[in-house]
């Protein structure tokens, strides 16, 4: 069983607290010029010492033989409040006592009284931002005239959740994140005390994952230790630290500089399949990115693309821990910052794209006449059986040359939508071509490779499709997620998706994307409602 070093190793004196030169000195001085304050508000984010800090004070202003405004420690009253056990020393945790009688019993009648033992009673309220607004104003009369034997020391990390009122008669404190060389130090000293040996490597990955909370460095060393080696470097200490490292987050920022979405995704997932925390993996990309960013800005450098995949990813955090798949708004994330970041391709290199310079959509029906000279029938590259198949009402409209060297606009593909005759295939030399859905189906894996091969982003979305529905020339994709219906709608990808389909299968199509939601059985919902979890579709 692992031993809690916080409270082993709690500070003892003032000279003991890391990181908060500012709050020390200044308490110190205040008890040296005798003008200690009648009310402290200690603020800032969790295990930097604000409580430890408050009880410290507690021993400083009752302490019988005070030397260089520390402590003694050996005093009756120092030792009864470091024991815990004084009877003028109060600890209210307000997160547990909110309401305002708790406020009137626990220290309004009690500071009336003079103190048992002490020469002071303190008031230690941990989480004060936790009381209600009628406790508050309960407490604001005891806090602005209280009599010259109490002292009042208020703990938050949430301070804009302190009523003003309450703010302006204490004394405000703003503790801070310990620095990394200053917890080193601190871990350093309780492994010189607990005689155990630990990699620098390792130290370096512990307060990384503090993020500069004392409580939770001294915390993971104390999962270090439980191995229960005198030397301890990091393929021993890997066993019980958290699973993310710096290697991970290059490969996976890696990913994302290469506009490679899909190996992006393939690598985050891969991590949590490793056992990484995702909150912990994302905010220590969020992290890293940080760093490289304030570097560039330092060198001169230009940062957009850092700009926008730290924001991306900030977004993403924020939504993790609502969401049924947590990964789903970083995997979302991914393929924004893949794809809106990547520059501009020509038409040559992604079907699809619209060329710099487009032909005009022919007038009248006369024009694409299988008499019409066409240059791609001249040089050989349209068979006399696809020319059957595109000598139509809509020429170049449907037929594969001026998909695959113009990509046609979405304009004169509208027109040449509604233009469509109702007349049946025969009257019409056999021009229409008819699909069906196991042909659609069957093809759909060759489909997707083929996308694939020519576009970054696309297969993750079309992965997730499936042919629901086959009209005529038309083909409708359903897909669970709202987004990717959006995006593959969008005229550059759209005619993508056409393209490919239309090599595979030898006829043009029109694609549709459409929102479709998994059907839930109904009993399953109910008892996902009232036992909370998620519901998985195969």
């Amino acid at each position: 069983m692992s031993k809690a070093l916080y409270r082993i190793y709690r500070p003892t004196t003032f000279k003991e607290v890391s990181g908060q030169e500012h709050v020390v000195r200044t308490i110190q001085n205040q008890n040296a010029a005798q003008t200690l304050a009648h009310a402290y508000l200690f603020t800032g984010p969790r295990g930097v010492g604000k409580t430890t800090t408050a009880r410290l004070l507690a021993k400083l202003v009752n302490c019988t033989q005070v030397k260089d405004n520390e402590p003694c420690n050996t005093c009756d009253a120092c030792e009864s409040i470091t024991a815990g056990n004084s009877l003028d020393v109060f600890e209210v945790d307000a997160a547990s006592h909110t309401d305002v009688d708790n406020v009137r019993e626990n220290i309004i009648k009690s500071v009336r009284f003079a103190p048992n033992q002490l020469n002071k009673k303190v008031f230690i309220i941990d989480e004060v931002h936790m009381l209600s607004t009628s406790a508050f104003n309960a407490l604001l009369k005891t806090l602005e005239e209280p009599p010259e034997h109490a002292l009042f020391i208020l703990a938050t990390t949430e301070i804009h959740k302190v009523p003003e009122t309450i703010i302006s008669r204490c004394q405000r404190f703003d503790f801070k994140r310990i620095g990394t060389q200053e917890m080193i130090k601190r871990l350093k000293t309780i492994l010189k005390a607990e005689k155990v040996e630990v990699s620098d490597d390792v130290l370096e990955e512990i307060v990384r994952h503090s993020t500069g909370c004392a409580r939770d460095a001294e915390s993971l060393l104390s999962q270090v230790l439980a191995l229960g080696e005198k030397k301890i470097g990091m393929e021993e200490a890997s066993l019980v630290l958290p699973a993310t490292n710096q290697v991970l987050i290059d490969e996976f920022v890696s990913a994302l500089k290469e506009k490679d979405a899909a190996e992006g995704i393939r690598k985050l997932n891969s991590f949590i399949d490793q056992g990484v925390d995702l909150r912990h993996f994302v905010n220590d990309v969020i992290r890293s990115l940080r760093d490289e960013l304030l570097e560039t800005v330092a060198n001169g450098g230009e940062t957009g693309n850092l700009n926008e995949m730290l924001e991306g990813l900030m977004k993403a955090a924020q939504s993790i821990r609502g969401e049924q798949i947590p990964q789903l708004p970083v995997e979302l994330a991914i393929v924004k910052l893949c794809q809106t970041s990547s520059p501009p391709r020509s038409s040559k290199e992604v079907p699809g794209e619209v060329a710099k310079t487009t032909k005009p959509a022919p007038s009248n029906v006369e024009e694409q006449t299988p008499t019409s000279s066409r240059p791609s029938e001249a040089s050989g590259e349209i068979s006399k059986d696809d020319k059957q198949d595109f000598n139509q009402p809509g020429g170049d409209l449907a037929h594969p040359e001026t998909i695959k060297e113009e990509a046609v606009s979405k304009e004169v593909v509208e027109e040449a939508t509604t233009e469509e005759p109702t007349e049946s295939p025969t009257a019409l030399g056999g021009a229409v071509p008819v699909l069906n859905l196991d042909e659609v189906k069957n093809s759909w894996p060759k489909v997707y490779e083929q996308i694939k091969e020519c576009n970054a982003t696309l297969p993750m979305f079309m992965q997730q499709c499936e042919v629901s529905s086959v009209d005529g020339n038309r083909v409708e994709l359903g897909f669970e997620y709202e987004l990717y219906v959006q995006t593959v709608n969008q005229d550059k990808n759209r005619i993508v998706v056409e393209e490919v389909v239309e090599r595979v299968l030898g006829k043009p199509v029109k694609i549709k994307a459409v929102h479709k939601k998994h059907e839930v059985d109904d009993t399953a919902a109910m008892l996902t409602a009232e036992f909370g979890g998620s519901i998985v579709t195969p």
